[in-house]
């Protein structure tokens, strides 16, 4: 079944470019659906249904950004992809189309190939999406229907256990199983994301703060099993002045979701973390640093004449370039230093240091880097922009100040690091 795209323009050669594209190239997979204003969009929104949409940012009454608020904040349209497209390349611009809610941004004039690719990308990633939800209620469907495991209890004392518990547990009756645990809470690992008696004040009933609780959200708890990690979704009733506790087992997706999440957060060639997920955690350590009034360097590197390498050698060895200078860079950072690929060959980097170390840091890696080989391709060199978190600091205004130190080392002679 072809997928249906919506295009928001208000300029008619905008929209006739786009269909045409998509017409020329992948009539087969794409139905496209033309809007000339927001307005006229929204409302193809609530009429049909829509699968992805690609969004202008410019346009006269309710421009793109709005839009795109609205769209995200409509519960039967807020899952739907948001493709922006604009002439502007600078990072504000590129920020606050993902603050507002756009899942990816392409430039005018688009590469045909490219604007087909982004698309293909994130209706995969949003079948993923819908098919882990599937998944997720049909296996909690399933699990209800089975034996899960069940405990009575007062919140502090054990009456009774199932069968499944006492598999599980490998025990063989109740007493070994009290033994070991006076109640089931006692089992539950204290880690974030999950229930554990450390969430819970001691006026305070445990199995009663589980019920407040799961009132908005599942409740997971995290349980350990001969050093195995097990996650359970926890519900409690209360009947006859006991609890009956209901632990459903849903380890094996909860490891999809993980796989899922690490999918849409990492590059898939480089398998450092994507542009994406460098903002998400970027953002916090701006906000992190200007509690806490500390600072930290964030530097930018471009690989010199990398156009030439996949002029000379193919696309195939590019990629082989690329996925070794990032293994060369994590080899010499550390583990909680943040490091992403910032698309094509640009990478960045964030240390907790001062500005000096962190210039220390890339002259390291600007050396480590030209002294390697790079299979036929032989030596390269990479030209660093450094700069320093100051309190007035947006994301934004840090990438381009690191944006322009880049420029003045690339056009100074490449191979070097400036800084501002």
């Amino acid at each position: 079944m072809k997928k249906i795209i919506l295009c928001i323009d208000d300029i008619k050669t905008n929209l006739f470019t786009i269909q045409s594209v998509i017409e020329d190239l992948a009539d087969d997979l794409y139905d496209v659906v033309l809007a000339q204003s927001a307005n006229e969009g929204l409302g193809i929104l609530l009429k049909q249904h829509i699968d992805i949409i690609l969004l202008d940012v410019m346009m006269p009454d309710i421009d793109g950004y709005e839009a795109a608020k609205m769209i995200k904040s409509n519960k039967k349209t807020r899952d739907i992809p948001i493709i922006f497209v604009t002439a502007n390349k600078d990072s504000q611009t590129i920020e606050k189309c993902y603050k507002v809610g756009g899942d990816d941004y392409i430039n005018k004039p688009f590469n045909h190939m490219e604007l087909l690719a982004r698309l293909s990308f994130h209706l995969k990633l949003k079948e993923k999406d819908e098919q882990l939800k599937k998944e997720k209620e049909y296996a909690q469907n399933i699990l209800n229907l089975q034996e899960n495991m069940i405990i009575t209890t007062d919140s502090k004392n054990t009456f009774n256990v199932n069968k499944t518990l006492l598999d599980f547990f490998n025990y063989r009756n109740i007493t070994e199983f009290k033994n070991e645990y006076r109640c089931i809470c006692d089992s539950f690992v204290e880690e974030d994301g999950y229930f554990s008696l450390a969430l819970v004040d001691e006026d305070v009933k445990w199995v009663d703060k589980v019920i407040e609780l799961s009132q908005d959200n599942n409740v997971l708890v995290k349980i350990l099993k001969n050093k195995d990690e097990y996650i359970f979704n926890i519900k409690i009733a209360y009947f006859a002045d006991q609890y009956i506790v209901t632990l459903t087992d849903i380890t094996k997706i909860s490891q999809q979701s993980l796989e899922y999440k690490h999918e849409a957060n990492y590059d898939a060639l480089t398998k450092i973390y994507n542009r994406n997920m460098f903002n998400t955690l970027m953002e916090k350590k701006i906000s992190d640093a200007k509690k806490e009034k500390t600072s930290f360097v964030f530097i930018i590197l471009d690989i010199d004449f990398f156009k030439k390498v996949n002029d000379t050698y193919g696309h195939l060895v590019g990629d082989d370039v690329l996925i070794n200078i990032a293994k060369l860079i994590k080899k010499h950072i550390r583990g909680n230093d943040i490091f992403a690929r910032w698309g094509g060959e640009e990478f960045v980097l964030s240390f907790d240091v001062t500005l000096d170390k962190g210039v220390e840091i890339a002259e390291n890696l600007r050396v480590k880097i030209a002294e390697k080989e790079f299979g036929v391709v032989k030596n390269l060199t990479c030209s660093f922009g450094v700069t320093q978190f100051r309190d007035d600091d947006t994301l934004g205004s840090m990438i381009e100040r690191a944006d322009l130190a880049l420029y003045k080392a690339k056009d100074s002679g490449r191979n070097k690091i400036c800084q501002l």
